[in-house]
């Protein structure tokens, strides 16, 4: 796990703060940046990029070995060019990368960035959500055949 910097292990670990935490949120396919968001009532630029303020939530996957627990990307569906541009990638391979920043210092990642991808995705009038996964194996059937008996005698007695 990567580290933290001080000044946001010192907002962390205070009984009360000024420091504001923020999800950068990147929506790509294989073609190029789609859309970019951040969870703040402001535009943010970071790193030379602009991230459109944006109401969203993100449940990212965990890396356990209890089950696995829905991971859900939800974002308020206010601007219809938003899900024009996602139906656009329907198809491809979505991925989206989150960072987590401090507000008074956007270029710096405090966590990140962190890829996963998107697929299912569905909206309706009041938000565009999808499934969110990580990049390993257990989200996935493999190997994609099975062994059964009636298939493979010698396998099993």
């Amino acid at each position: 796990m990567s580290q933290i910097s001080q000044q946001a292990t010192a907002a962390v670990l205070a009984p009360e703060t000024e420091k504001v935490f923020l999800h950068l949120l990147t929506i790509e396919t294989s073609g190029g940046v789609l859309l970019r968001f951040v969870d703040n009532n402001q535009h943010i630029v970071s790193r030379g990029e602009v991230f459109t303020a944006a109401g969203f939530t993100i449940i990212l996957p965990e890396q356990t070995d209890n089950a696995p627990r829905p991971c859900r990307l939800a974002i308020d569906n206010t601007d219809l060019a938003i899900f024009q541009e996602i139906k656009k990638a329907v198809g491809q391979d979505i991925i989206i990368t989150v960072c987590i920043i401090m507000a008074d210092t956007p270029d710096v990642y405090e966590r990140g960035p962190l890829k996963y991808r998107l697929r299912n995705v569905r909206a309706n009038k009041e938000t565009i959500e999808g499934e969110v996964y990580d990049f390993y194996l257990i989200d996935r059937k493999f190997p994609k055949d099975t062994y059964t008996p009636e298939d493979f005698e010698g396998m099993f007695f």
